[in-house]
């Protein structure tokens, strides 16, 4: 569904891709609660099979022989083949499918995926009665220590009106798959934003091959919209855009303008914005890892753990102060990280931050860690600029199209390249390097040295986000008034004779 083109690579030219320390990590999730999913259903039988053909056989054998449960239920039907983390039969033949998902909530996507299982079951000759999602309940508690409750943990959706009002559709999308795929040549199709969302394509690098140097794409706030007038127009590059073109953003224009004018266009209101925060000001950057499954005491699932933090505060009169914290043990760092960053900012003045999601994040632990409730409050209640935001409405450099890396704009705004040298520019790579302080018997020097990177990493991104306000907010330090002389004291005239007048 993402783009036809990849649809024919994957099939006819398939890519090995190395799943991210993220993705890798959500996998075993999936797998954990599939596991706690069907420790509910204690009859349920396995169909163990690497060869579809065989398991589906298998399946059907067992439906026949009236297995109650069946976990990894093969079915093929319609050019498809899928398999049904549980399926439940009833006495009369018909069948309940369950799919187990690791987010909170339904999702479309989600729903897509229960619909074409629905298409193929019935397809193959089931009679469905009920489709459900278990999903984790965004409202369990976990204790650190104990077992997963799969009755808390897992939340129960009847998903089977949804689903299979989606069948039809289903159905459609199958046979445009598969005149994609029986195609004997590679779709012309150009590149564009779904060659990153929802998912990365793994082919990504053979398509940009012969992409223009700066395509139209990567023009900042595009809609699917705007891109598929692009493409009917024939425009596939930035600089072919023309800046009055109808329905553009402001941004869109000022990039475009930026990139024809090969110089850095900046807004008055940058200026403006900076020299309005009250001091002091706290470059902030906090180092958090999104754990999907909750670990520690108090938290629920999909919550984002503090592991370091790196500040530097700059006051009125231009001294700069600098605090860090990084944790890179397995222990519940939430406590120690929020503690003594809310202690830090108790002075107050105003959080300058780059994407104020990681600080957002912290709102959680209101509920989830209420005796830091004071530290957390100190710390989300600050007045808060974000950079990044502020940045992407104002600043347009030729080389930039939106500041999402704040590596590249610093490489592109002060001309310091340093921070290719970072031990992490993002969330995978950060959870790669804590997945090796986590490690058994790992050497504690080996632990320390990790988050001495982590809180190094952290130090340069405070420290580049200052030297941006220095420059677009033009700070001048305020010198203190000199401390007016101390009146010296007057001796008083000796009084004279009054003969001598």
């Amino acid at each position: 569904m993402q783009c036809k083109k990849r649809l024919w690579l994957d099939y006819h030219r398939p890519i090995e891709a190395e799943l991210t320390p993220t993705r890798r990590a959500l996998a075993e999730v999936g797998q954990q609660l599939l596991a706690l999913a069907r420790s509910v259903f204690p009859k349920g039988v396995t169909v163990d099979s690497a060869d579809r053909a065989a398991a589906a056989s298998e399946t059907k054998r067992l439906l026949a022989e009236g297995t109650p449960v069946l976990f990894d239920a093969t079915f093929e039907a319609d050019g498809a083949e899928v398999t049904c983390d549980i399926l439940v039969q009833h006495k009369d033949g018909e069948v309940d499918v369950y799919e187990v998902k690791s987010g909170t909530k339904i999702t479309q996507r989600y729903l897509n995926d229960v619909a074409l299982q629905v298409h193929v079951l019935e397809a193959s000759g089931c009679k469905l009665r009920a489709a459900f999602l278990l999903h984790q309940n965004p409202q369990y508690v976990h204790q650190e220590g104990a077992e997963y409750p799969p009755m808390q943990l897992l939340k129960s959706a009847d998903v089977t009106a949804k689903s299979k009002k989606q069948v039809p559709h289903v159905a459609a999308r199958l046979a445009s798959f598969r005149r994609t795929c029986d195609a004997d040549e590679v779709p012309n199709v150009p590149m564009g934003t779904y060659c990153t969302t929802p998912t990365p394509c793994p082919h990504f690098a053979e398509c940009a091959a012969d992409a223009p140097a700066l395509p139209a794409y990567e023009l900042p706030e595009l809609t699917r919209q705007q891109e598929a007038a692009l493409q009917t127009d024939g425009i596939f590059e930035l600089s072919e855009i023309d800046p009055q073109r109808r329905g553009l953003t402001f941004a869109q224009r000022r990039t475009i303008e930026s990139i024809r004018q090969g110089e850095t266009i900046v807004e008055p209101f940058v200026r403006d914005e900076l020299n309005q925060c009250a001091f002091p000001l706290h470059f902030l950057s906090i180092a958090t890892i999104t754990d999907a499954l909750p670990r520690f005491t108090g938290q629920r699932p999909w919550r984002r753990t503090p592991h370091a933090w790196a500040v530097e505060t700059l006051h009125e009169d231009g001294r700069v102060e600098r605090a860090a914290f990084a944790h890179a043990d397995r222990t519940d760092p939430r406590a120690d990280a929020i503690v003594g960053l809310g202690k830090h900012l108790e002075i107050g003045g105003t959080v300058v931050c780059w994407n104020c999601d990681s600080i957002e994040s912290l709102r959680s632990l209101l509920d989830d860690l209420p005796s830091a409730k004071n530290a957390v409050r100190a710390i989300i209640g600050r007045s808060l600029v974000d950079l990044r935001q502020l940045f992407e409405a104002g600043v347009f450099h030729p080389a930039l199209r939106g500041h999402v890396d704040l590596v590249a704009s610093v490489a592109a705004l002060l001309g310091d390249d340093s921070g290719k040298e970072l031990a992490f520019r993002d969330e995978d790579q950060l959870r790669e390097l804590l997945e090796k302080a986590w490690a058994p018997r790992v050497r504690s020097t080996t632990r320390q040295k990790i988050a001495k990177q982590v809180e190094e990493t952290l130090d340069w991104r405070s420290g580049r986000m200052l030297e941006l306000f220095r420059k677009f907010g033009e700070f001048e330090p305020k010198q203190p008034r000199p401390a007016k002389p101390a009146a010296r004291p007057t001796k008083a005239l000796p009084k004279l004779p009054e003969e001598h007048g």
